[in-house]
């Protein structure tokens, strides 16, 4: 048996398309408490990071989806000291109806998102420019795209006289990252394939574990020395991947379906079977389907009512900052440095779970 060898990397087989390396979810890893603290409180960790100018209370950001960030959410997480990004799946005016009828109009947390269209999204991205915007986020499936370089050019003389800073995703590999720090974003969302309701994976075969995706990236950025910052999407539903996110070093961490059903997100609340519910959508999902484009990786679902943004928010808060005293960390600086992780097993990740 030892000298019966499977095909390895190299060899003219079908194998040598694929990778020998594993590809790790939030599941997949835990992180090791090895610190010995002296912190006595949690409360003493301090969870702030600064980020494309602005002084984040904890490093969350709302998902461009419109049944997640609308300019209500957005007001709230500015007040939580979090960034949203309000959807695109609008016209201008109603973007821009979304941050001034919700007291945003002079709020350096105003973030919305813009497509890639030389024609529709340079207008809106001018007119957002002009209404005081300084962060926007492109917002397309493949941020690997040629398309989204050709529109970055053609948007250079706008975002240089506004000096307006460029989030832009989606990517999973060291390749597109690299791609997108060299032409010059600020800030790149990783993730492809991950999101709750993101069908990406199951349609198209595309996507990695998180993780995975996450270390690509970061590698990209350290080869390259790049101070872009790396937002985690997807992927996320619980405060302990948030924690592994941030500690693998994460800049910042995108929710979807973490902050759906909140009393903030957009959409009416449902009553089915005595019980209250929020509509939840795939940014190209049906529901939200735009220009008669045939778009197939969005799901829709009803998600249960949670009531208020900062009761969820308190939550991920008050869990990054256990984490982090486990680690004998007091800034976020300071907990990526000492971060180690074990890989587990099914049974060793099933032994964690409460036992119910």
């Amino acid at each position: 048996m030892e000298n019966i060898k499977i095909s390895e990397n190299g060899k003219k087989t079908f194998m040598s398309k694929i990778s020998e390396s594993y590809s790790f979810t939030y599941d997949d890893i835990s992180l090791l408490p090895d610190q010995i603290s002296e912190i006595e409180h949690r409360a003493e960790c301090d969870t702030s990071v600064e980020f494309l100018g602005l002084h984040l209370s904890l490093p969350i950001i709302g998902s461009p989806m419109n049944t997640v960030v609308g300019g209500r959410m957005a007001k709230a997480l500015s007040e939580l000291g979090c960034l949203g990004v309000v959807h695109r799946f609008n016209s201008i005016d109603e973007q821009i109806r979304e941050f001034s009828e919700n007291g945003m109009a002079d709020s350096p947390f105003k973030c919305p998102a813009i497509g890639i269209n030389k024609t529709t999204d340079l207008e809106r991205l001018k007119r957002l420019a002009d209404y005081g915007v300084k962060i926007v986020c492109i917002d397309i499936a493949n941020g690997g795209s040629k398309m989204i370089e050709e529109f970055i050019s053609a948007a250079g003389n706008i975002s240089k006289e506004y000096d307006i800073k460029i989030i832009a995703g989606n990517v999973a590999s060291y390749e597109t990252t690299e791609f997108l720090i060299k032409i010059g974003v600020d800030a790149i969302r990783v993730g492809i394939g991950n999101g709750a309701m993101c069908s990406t994976s199951v349609k198209s075969g595309i996507g990695i574990g998180q993780v995975d995706a996450i270390l690509r990236s970061l590698e990209a950025k350290n080869d390259l020395e790049s101070d872009v910052k790396i937002i985690a999407d997807g992927g996320i539903s619980t405060p302990g991947a948030m924690c592994k996110a941030v500690a693998l070093g994460c800049d910042a961490v995108m929710f979807g379906r973490v902050l759906s059903g909140t009393e903030e997100s957009p959409g009416e609340v449902l009553k089915y079977n005595n019980q209250r519910w929020k509509k939840y959508c795939g940014s190209a999902s049906f529901a939200v389907k735009q220009d008669k484009k045939n778009y197939i990786e969005g799901e829709e679902s009803l998600v249960p009512y949670k009531g208020a943004v900062s009761k969820i928010i308190t939550e991920y808060r008050e869990g990054l900052q256990s984490s982090m005293s486990y680690l004998n960390s007091r800034n976020i600086k300071e907990f990526q440095s000492k971060a180690a992780f074990v890989k587990l097993t099914s049974n060793s990740f099933n032994e964690r779970k409460p036992q119910i």
